[in-house]
């Protein structure tokens, strides 16, 4: 095989596919390759008929899938796979939105008929799979967010953090939110043509079905919210739900929580308690927040700056997502510093500063500034001394 075709590729065809099309001259052969190191499934012996109809037509995705169809195997019905097709000067290939996932099988499924001018040439299939890393142990899921037992019955989002790369398919198969009762609650999350994983495939964030938990919003007139405040859920998350090898999980998780009121107060910046650090230390600064905000946000949506210079260093957010810390790459210099925070920041209902979510009387919310900035001082190792001893309390 050339060098530039992939690995662990099976074709099967009814046939050679070696009969006439119909209205186009008849290839030698009809392969399907996985490129190597891509993740870009290649098509080859087309006639160059073919290939210029092709390029001349404007298809759907829909059309597209009906002559080249990519999806997870074992399960040939399944959705197809989103992706780009290009047509080359001797080749149609696909390239999946999302990589294949290392160890797992895909079916492909290749229908001359669907042709520009139809094709009589039997349908060609094959599997093809990346190699599989070696094998470590079972992933599990690390956590949870919000990770504290109580959550507003207004609730958007939820992250969940896996010890290792999962497949980015069909997640909401696998999740499910018990009531007390054990009762399945239904449809509490949006469906989505794509998961929401970050690039490592490790956290997958999940909706809520807004249109649910918004007031006034069909969805909630008709179902009302998925769930109630002063009532107990367990969501769980099913073993059975493959990793990126294709492997289940280690074990069933189960996350039981409370649901309060409604939280429909924007995010007050003058409410965070900043406690900053000594000079000449790595110490992180720690800023309190009086009620919990969104975990993955903490991570892109808080840092400190120096004379408007970003400082580079690590993000730690703790207790429930109340205390969030930054540790410096270097040690503190004394002076002032700031406390920069996006606009985009968000508390697990959906709040900004300033704004939220739902605005009182559906009147026109303001729009704040892409960012605050929150003065703080570093002081030094003898001002912070003296401090100490002028304290109440202290002599």
């Amino acid at each position: 095989m050339n060098a530039v075709r992939a690995l662990a590729v099976i074709v099967m065809a009814a046939g050679a596919a070696c009969s006439t099309p119909a209205s186009s001259e008849a290839p030698s052969s009809l392969r399907i390759t996985l490129l190597d190191q891509t993740d870009v499934i290649e098509v080859t012996g087309l006639s160059s008929r073919d290939l210029d109809r092709l390029r001349r037509v404007s298809w759907q995705r829909e059309d597209w899938e009906r002559l080249l169809r990519v999806v997870v195997a074992p399960d040939s019905g399944a959705q197809a796979m989103l992706g780009t097709y290009v047509v080359t000067s001797d080749a149609l290939r696909f390239t999946p939105r999302f990589p294949f996932d290392p160890g797992r099988q895909y079916a492909i499924r290749l229908d001359p008929s669907r042709l520009p001018g139809g094709g009589s040439s039997p349908v060609v299939t094959a599997s093809v799979a990346r190699p599989a890393p070696p094998a470590g142990p079972p992933t599990s899921v690390l956590a949870v967010y919000p990770s504290g037992g109580t959550v507003p019955v207004n609730q958007l989002r939820m992250y969940l953090q896996f010890s290792a790369p999962m497949t980015r398919r069909g997640a909401l198969n696998h999740l499910r939110i018990l009531d007390e009762a054990g009762r399945e609650v239904e449809d509490p999350f949006l469906p989505l043509d794509t998961d929401l994983w970050n690039d490592d495939a490790t956290r997958l964030t999940v909706l809520f079905d807004p249109g649910r938990v918004k007031r006034g919003i069909l969805p909630n007139v008709e179902m009302g919210r998925a769930l109630q405040p002063g009532r107990r859920y367990t969501l769980v998350i099913s073993s059975t739900w493959p990793d990126g090898q294709g492997r289940p999980l280690a074990s069933e998780f189960r996350k039981t929580f409370r649901v309060a009121p409604p939280n429909e107060r924007p995010i007050d910046v003058a409410s965070w308690r900043i406690q900053p650090p000594v000079s000449g230390s790595r110490d992180p600064i720690k800023v309190l927040f009086p009620a919990p905000l969104d975990h993955g946000l903490l991570h892109s949506a808080l840092g400190v700056a120096r004379g408007g210079q970003a400082i580079p260093g690590a993000i730690t957010v703790e207790a429930g997502e109340t205390r969030w810390l930054f540790t410096p790459r270097d040690p503190w210099e004394a002076g002032p510093h700031s406390l920069i925070v996006l606009a985009t920041l968000e508390d697990p209902a959906g709040n900004r500063i300033g704004r939220a979510f739902e605005v009182p009387g559906g009147g026109p919310a303001l729009k704040p500034p892409d960012s605050i900035t929150v003065p703080f001082e570093v002081r030094g190792a003898s001002q912070e001394s003296e401090r100490a001893r002028n304290r109440p309390g202290q002599n």
